[in-house]
Parts: C-alpha cells; structure tokens; sequence
C-alpha cells in the first residue's frame, strides 16, 4: 500500500513538473519572461491582417515587449483590440502610436511611436491608436498588377520580334549589314596603308618645313631690319611729285601746260602734216620737177 501510494504521488509530480515546463517552455518560445513585471496596454486595430501573436514590439529598433493577444472589441464598426506588453521599466507618453508591418516571409513587427511632445504618461490598460505602416508586402502588392502589365507587353514584343524574324527583309537587311562592314573593313585596310605612307614621308615633309619655316623667319627678320619709316617717307615724298607734276600739266601757265592744254600745237600740227600732204602729191603729179632739181645739184 506505501509502495503504491509514493508510486502515483511520484507520477502525479512527475506530471506537474511536465505542465510547469511546457508552460514556462512555451512562454519562453513567446519570449515572454514571467519572472520580470510588465505593463499591459491595449492597441484599437482596424485591421490586423498580417499580425501575429507574440510579434515583437519595437521602439526605435529596441525590443521593449511582445503581442500578448489579439480580440476583437466591436463588430459595428469593426475593430481589434491588440494587447501589448512592454517592459515594466518602459512608460508610454500619451498620445503614442502603435503601428506594425509584415515582411515577404509573412513575420510581422509592431512599431512604437512615441509622442515626443507630450509630458504626461499612460497608465496600465490604457489604449493606445493603432494603424498599419507600409510595409515590403504593400509595395510588392501595388508593383504586381504593374508586373502583370509589363509581361503582357513583354509577350506583345516577343511576338513583334518573331514576326520581324520571319520577314525576308530581315535577312536581306542583315546581308546588307554584312556588305557594310566588308566595306567598312576595306576602307579600313586602305587607311592604314595611307597611314602607312604618311609615316614613311612624314620625316621628308617636317624637314621640308622645317626648312620653309626657317626661311620665313629670315624674311620676317629682314622686314624688321628694314627702315619701315624712311621707306613710307620716300613714298609720301614721290606721290606729293607726282602731284606736283599733275598739277603743272593741268596749268595753262607753263610751258607743259601750254603744251597739253592749249591748241597751238595741234593747230600747227594739222597745218604742217597739211602742207607735207600737199607736197608729196605735188611730187607724185610732177616728179619731173624736182628731179630736174635733183640734175642741176649733182
């Protein structure tokens, strides 16, 4: 009977110690510490899909608690009751803010906002406003229905591509394409040996102006050993003669004036060219008269 007895008070301690392991085990998955106070407030949620319990909560990126629970509060409207708690040692300023978001592998994580601006602080139980933070998830949601757009044009291309790819003016187009780059590469090969060339006269053409070089600097090296200003005043001094003289032609009242300007000497001129006219015909009319001259003299 004593044997019995201790053989089920063992089993029933046995049992007991199994219950108190799993509890704290699974608080300790939670990463709940029951052994350290905490203060407990309620989060109202509008909607909470992505949120799981015992999802960290976060202040600045500092773990101060976990979700304990989530409850729904009131059905007209539709609103979750989110049950945080934070370490006991962490006040809440009033006025905070509780939001979370879910990353692509479908955890979730509160964020603590705190209102900087207020001085007073919350109590135990109290409610705070809750809302949900864009999110990796969010944008990959709006960025989907794009993707979806983007591959029916995708498709629309390749199809474009193909039907280009069947036209025989493609082929021809890439014969074309081959024709230039031959000839490309021909006028290519003519380049290099005209470069080819140049380099080998290249000496001959350098020394050769070198030389011209060297010569319009013995050119410009005589012109300004020249006397530049004596040259310009011989200059000036043979035009203001050659006015001079101009000006004496253009004068009645010399000798070259008179000459040019009056008519005496075209007067005397026609009168003595007149006369030789009348001569020489007289002659060829009556040559016997002069040769009779001619007679007597010799």
């Amino acid at each position: 009977m004593k044997t019995n007895l201790s053989r089920n008070t063992l089993i029933g301690l046995a049992f007991v110690v199994s219950l108190v392991m799993i509890y704290f085990g699974i608080n300790f998955l939670k990463g709940v510490n029951i052994f350290q106070k905490q203060n407990d407030y309620i989060a109202v949620f509008r909607d909470v899909l992505g949120l799981n319990v015992s999802s960290p909560v976060y202040v600045n990126g500092y773990q101060i608690g976990l979700v304990n629970s989530i409850d729904m509060i009131n059905e007209n409207p539709l609103e979750f009751g989110v049950q945080i708690r934070l370490d006991r040692d962490f006040r809440v300023k009033k006025g905070s803010r509780l939001e979370f978001g879910a990353d692509l592998l479908g955890g979730s994580s509160c964020k603590l906002i705190i209102n900087e601006s207020a001085t007073e602080y919350l109590s135990r139980g109290d409610t705070l406003t809750g809302g949900r933070s864009a999110g990796m998830m969010d944008g990959v949601a709006r960025v989907v229905p794009r993707a979806d757009t983007i591959l029916m044009h995708i498709d629309s291309v390749v199809l474009s591509l193909n039907d280009i790819m069947r036209n025989p003016a493609w082929q021809q187009s890439v014969t074309g394409i081959g024709e230039t780059v031959n000839s490309l590469k021909f006028a290519s090969n003519q380049l290099n040996t005209v470069l080819g060339t140049l380099k080998t006269d290249l000496p001959g053409i350098s020394q050769n102006l070198n030389v011209v070089s060297s010569d319009l600097k013995d050119v410009s090296e005589k012109l300004n050993s020249m006397d530049v200003k004596k040259t310009f005043e011989s200059i000036d001094e043979t035009v203001a003669n050659l006015k001079l003289l101009s000006d004496k032609i253009n004068t009645p009242d010399n000798s070259l004036g008179k000459l040019v300007n009056g008519t005496e000497l075209h007067d005397s001129l026609n009168v003595t060219v007149n006369m030789a006219t009348k001569l020489l015909e007289d002659i060829r009319q009556n040559p016997e008269k002069y040769l009779s001259i001619k007679l007597r003299l010799f």
